[in-house]
């Protein structure tokens, strides 16, 4: 009901003549019709006044809903600002941290490759210890050997000598020498070997 009463009184306003030109109508009917129009239509300030009481009317009709479109839009708007200003600071945010990552990231991957090549060096000495250790332990188990079958040989060599020795002390004393003589010599030469 509010809302209809001022667009009634524009709309009443709009079709208000000014009280002279009701008079004249009236006269011109009696005399000549056609002339009061025509003079009514073209008077400028007439013109005027109902364009300022269409606008003025017009704006007061659109005034609240004017009002409440550019206070929502108005809200629309500083919302927009304050999710885009929110969003930046996360993006920067966000930023910040992956550049933190990379830069750790690359302090990771230079401790990494420290430590790389910490364990290759050590990796390295281990292997050349243990190549060292196990060349010393095939060199002692070839001296080992060696002396093994050196004295082998050795006694080969002795027992050998010593029944060669023996044989000839025996072709010699038989021919030399009577069989005591023989025992005692042979006991004598076994005492020294």
């Amino acid at each position: 009901m509010k809302k209809l009463l001022p667009a009634a009184i524009i709309i009443g306003l709009l079709s208000l003549r000014t009280p002279g030109l009701f008079a004249q109508e009236s006269e011109g009917h009696s005399t000549s019709g056609h002339s009061t129009e025509a003079e009514h239509e073209t008077n400028p300030l007439w013109k005027w006044v109902n364009l300022l009481v269409l606008i003025g009317g017009i704006g007061f009709l659109l005034r609240k809903p004017a009002t409440e479109f550019f206070e929502t839009r108005k809200k629309d708007i500083t919302n927009g600002l304050d999710r885009a200003r929110i969003a930046q600071e996360e993006s920067n945010r966000r930023m910040a941290e992956i550049e933190k990552r990379l830069s750790r990231l690359s302090q990771e991957i230079a401790a990494l490759r420290t430590q790389a090549d910490t364990d290759s060096a050590r990796e390295r000495e281990n292997i050349l210890a243990e190549a060292k250790n196990e060349m010393q332990r095939l060199v002692d188990q070839s001296r080992q050997e060696v002396d093994r079958i050196a004295r082998g040989i050795e006694r080969d060599i002795k027992g050998k000598i010593a029944d060669a020795v023996i044989d000839r002390a025996g072709r010699t004393l038989e021919t030399q020498m009577t069989e005591d003589d023989q025992k005692r010599v042979v006991v004598r030469f076994l005492n020294k070997v």
